[in-house]
């Protein structure tokens, strides 16, 4: 679903990333780690077309997505969410309007329809209390979760988390994770950025390291349980001073 070949980026002169490379298949949830400032956040950015590498190619549902235009790009973008680590919510429109607008914009339905798809998915995210409300009534784990709601109203094929949990109590912390495995099992190809271990570890089943502006490692998620300690081991423990 997803590959990044020899994928190199610098901002002013400075190299963030030189050669990443790694491969996503279908339906599996891979989680990007690494110390502070190492650009996990440049390579979510740039599989949804953000960002445009230096070098290097980015392959999504095999198509080569670095070199198109932003109306070549809004195809990709129907197959790929991407959840902001603030939710990014429009504050002036209701919890309503916000999972209507992707809906009005990309697909041909009646507002009878709109209004069904919006309440189902609101249902299922245990938010339908904070339907009329607008997203500075909400707080900050409802809003992740609305923002969370409203990248998958249009049935995309991966979704990019971008710190998806950052700053969140355990109750909504875990009402984050609990969704993440849910789309997981429909089948939802993920790549999670976060500094929450225990969440990482419980939703994705491979690893990469990011250090030095490559991949320096990758490791499955039930390697991290039984093998010795190396790189990234000591990063998710904590003891390598990133």
């Amino acid at each position: 679903m997803i590959e990044v070949k020899n994928f190199a980026k610098s901002f002013n002169g400075r190299a963030v990333h030189t050669d990443v490379s790694f491969a996503v298949k279908t339906g599996e949830c891979v989680g990007l780690v690494g110390g502070s400032g190492v650009g996990k956040s440049v390579v979510l950015r740039s599989l949804i077309g953000l960002e445009k590498p230096d070098r290097g190619e980015i392959w999504i549902d095999g198509q080569e997505i670095s070199k198109l235009t932003e109306r070549e790009l809004i195809p990709v973008r129907k197959k790929v969410a991407y959840v902001f680590q603030n939710g990014a919510l429009f504050d002036s429109m209701s919890v309503y309007e916000n999972l209507a607008y992707p809906l009005r914009e990309h697909m041909r339905l009646s507002e009878t329809e709109i209004k069904n798809r919006v309440r189902e998915q609101l249902e299922e995210f245990g938010l339908a209390e904070a339907m009329g409300k607008l997203p500075g009534e909400l707080s900050g784990g409802m809003q992740k979760r609305v923002g969370l709601a409203r990248s998958m109203i249009i049935g995309p094929k991966v979704i990019l988390y971008d710190e998806p949990t950052a700053g969140l109590d355990p109750y909504n912390t875990l009402k984050i994770r609990e969704i993440v495995l849910r789309l997981k099992e429909k089948g939802v190809t993920g790549v999670f950025v976060t500094h929450d271990m225990p969440t990482a570890v419980a939703v994705c089943d491979r690893f990469f390291l990011l250090q030095g502006g490559r991949v320096m490692d990758q490791r499955l998620v039930g390697d991290l349980k039984q093998d010795g300690i190396g790189p990234l081991e000591k990063f998710i423990l904590g003891t390598d001073g990133g």
